[in-house]
């Protein structure tokens, strides 16, 4: 018997990095390299739409949502310059009728109210209301003015309703309110 080597693993060595079939490589290939391309395309263009979509909707909301936020400083200093008046001197706080809507404005030194409506940023409205304050007799808990239990005024603390609103023609676009009691701390 004749010793013959096995052939089942033997390849054929060629210059070309990929087998060639009917013909080079590139003739396989033919193609592919614009395919890709097209994919790569249309993958950055699908993300880049996608930015420009979520950047829009930022924007938007981000708009929208500028006027809510300075209404809620304007409430906030709407509060501050009520302490303020009060640190001036109770007797004017206290003296300031009650029920009666105020106007706020800084004259430059210090914050005054005045019944004649001020404007803030040409948009906004700000009022201030001062109401009187009922105390429970029997545990002081405050209780409103028409409360139906036994209740007596406490001239040391007054109620305050700050409102900030925007109105355009006839309806009131936007309306922000925060109460707060101040009571008489310096006197």
């Amino acid at each position: 018997m004749k010793y013959e080597p096995c052939n089942m693993n033997y390849q054929r060595k060629t210059s070309a990095p990929f087998p060639m079939v009917h013909g080079s490589w590139f003739m396989v290939h033919r193609g592919v390299s614009l395919v890709e391309i097209i994919i790569g395309a249309a993958l950055i263009l699908l993300s880049l739409t996608g930015l420009t979509a979520a950047y829009s909707f930022y924007l938007k909301v981000g708009l929208k949502n500028t006027n809510a936020l300075k209404a809620a400083f304007l409430l906030q200093e709407g509060v501050e310059a009520a302490v303020l008046i009060r640190d001036d001197g109770w007797n004017v706080f206290a003296s300031l009728a009650t029920g009666t809507p105020y106007h706020l404005y800084w004259n430059g030194a210090m914050w005054n109210t005045t019944t004649t409506p001020v404007a803030v940023d040409g948009v906004f409205e700000r009022t201030v209301i001062f109401d009187d304050v009922y105390r429970r007799n029997s545990d002081d808990d405050i209780v409103g003015q028409t409360s139906g239990d036994p209740k007596s005024l406490d001239a040391e603390t007054k109620r305050v309703s700050v409102r900030v609103f925007v109105e355009n023609s006839a309806t009131t676009t936007l309306d922000k309110r925060m109460v707060t009691y101040l009571t008489n701390l310096f006197e």
